[in-house]
């Protein structure tokens, strides 16, 4: 059995995130996207990967992972050159029967086995749906019974509300339907135009599944996986700390005296944290950080980032080798209550959560009493410095007086 894993994609809407690293390799409970991707797929005797952006490192990690995991599957790397629609991307598949599924979305492993019955049983093309409460943002499919009907990519108003998952099997009538349909509105070959040619099977699906579009669905998913980590304390800890499963905390990390995390919380390698540190839930925290004397909750905090005096961050993103200095405050919760809304591309759009900290890019660092207000964008490379209120998203690469 093959499968085929859209991974060329540029992931602007998650910039600066994706400044340094592809969309796949976004951390989601202490492990990537495109590592829950091959992990149910290990079964499989051979995986062909779409790449374009930031390949070398797509690449890189793709083989490190295979071999860590000690996983026995063929892999190749076949380059979009232009990156215009998955219709395109597919094109390039090396098989004439095989799974598809796209690089960016996150799903329980039962769905796979579930797509492959289906498969067996109908020996056609199959798309996988989920019921969703916003179709209007994603592709909308059409069924009567298990049978296909039609597909509209992000419809005004649609009576349906099923979701196009990103997840099928394809047989060579895929491959045909793709050779006869024109570049989209979005100047792209789309691949719900080629299935709109096609005869089809839908499975609807009950499981989790999350489209990693926007950085509340990073973290809205790291709160799910989170549910299911396992407690193992390898590291050092110091007396009088109290320690609330489940919590994982990995080799050579000290944890000093004083601390109190409250799992469900993961902790990498060679961290420093407290003395009188206290970590909430849902929050993972990378290899070689430094977090002291503050609070941290619900976040999602990079390698090397150091987060050390007075701070408070909560349900945030933070991306490598940041600095937070002395009483640098995220807010994460407006005075009215509403969900707080992020400016994406130039266009606000509802997170639809109550509380959103902040997305810090890689290498940015603060300096004292820093005030970064709920659903702001920090970009890479910037500095804030000592008292400023962030009320507005940092592009890249700012010096902010």
């Amino acid at each position: 059995m093959e499968a085929l894993v859209l991974a060329a994609g540029l992931g602007t809407r998650l910039r600066p995130l994706t400044n340094s690293r592809p969309k796949p390799l976004i951390n989601i409970g202490g492990k990537t996207v495109i590592g829950y991707i091959i992990d149910s797929l290990k079964d499989f005797d051979e995986i062909s990967f779409i790449v374009n952006y930031e390949r070398e490192k797509l690449e890189e990690y793709i083989k490190e992972y295979l071999k860590l995991n000690d996983y026995n599957v063929k892999t190749r790397f076949i380059e979009q050159k232009e990156v215009n629609g998955t219709a395109s991307a597919i094109s390039l598949s090396p098989y004439d029967e095989f799974l598809c599924i796209n690089g960016d979305i996150f799903f329980e492993h039962s769905l796979i086995s579930k797509v492959l019955e289906l498969y067996s049983k109908y020996r056609t093309n199959i798309i996988s749906v989920k019921k969703v409460d916003d179709p209007e943002n994603y592709g909308v499919v059409y069924k009567k019974g298990n049978d296909f009907l039609k597909i509209h990519e992000k419809e005004k108003n649609p009576s349906s509300n099923l979701a196009n998952m990103g997840v099928y099997f394809f047989t060579e009538e895929i491959l045909d339907a793709i050779g006869k349909i024109k570049r989209s509105q979005r100047d792209e070959y789309e691949i719900t135009d080629a299935l709109n040619l096609c005869k089809a099977k839908v499975l609807e699906y009950n499981g989790f599944w999350s489209d990693i579009g926007y950085f509340w669905d990073i973290l809205n998913t790291n709160d799910f996986v989170m549910k299911k980590l396992e407690h193992k304390i390898l590291g050092n800890i110091e007396k009088n700390v109290k320690i609330v499963p489940p919590v994982f905390i990995e080799e050579n990390t000290v944890v000093r005296e004083g601390s109190y995390i409250t799992g469900p919380v993961k902790i990498g390698k060679d961290c420093k944290i407290g003395p009188n540190s206290f970590i909430r839930g849902n929050t993972v925290i990378g290899n070689k950080c430094h977090i002291g004397m503050c609070e941290v909750k619900n976040s999602i905090i990079y390698n090397k980032t150091n987060i050390p005096h007075f701070n408070y961050v909560g349900d945030s993103i933070i991306d490598e080798n940041c600095n937070l200095g002395a009483g640098t405050m995220v807010a994460n919760l407006r005075f009215d209550d509403k969900s707080i809304s992020v400016e994406v591309k130039n266009k606000k759009i509802d997170s639809q959560r109550r509380k959103m900290g902040c997305i810090m890019g890689n290498n940015t660092k603060t300096g004292i009493n820093v005030t970064i207000y709920p659903g702001r964008i920090i970009g890479s490379s910037c500095f804030i410095y000592p008292g400023k209120v962030v009320d507005k998203n940092v592009p890249d690469n700012t010096v902010l007086r």
